[in-house]
């Protein structure tokens, strides 16, 4: 197989010090839209809109 003229992301790009020390454990990213609505703790990432949009980059067509 022949040799890729580019490099993989995981080669340049580094995941942020949360996510790598496991403070922001990956199944945060998959909120419950429940216990969003229940405001009981679970996802305080989703529960707070200001820690939400401070981690969030919108796409195109959210813009």
């Amino acid at each position: 197989m022949a040799k890729q003229p580019w490099k993989a992301w995981h080669e340049f790009v580094k995941p942020r010090d949360d996510l790598r020390s496991g403070e922001l454990p990956l199944h945060m990213f998959a909120a419950d839209l429940y216990e969003v609505m229940m405001q009981n703790g679970k996802r305080p990432i989703y529960e707070k809109p200001e820690n939400f949009f401070a981690l969030t980059f919108p796409t195109h067509n959210l813009s």
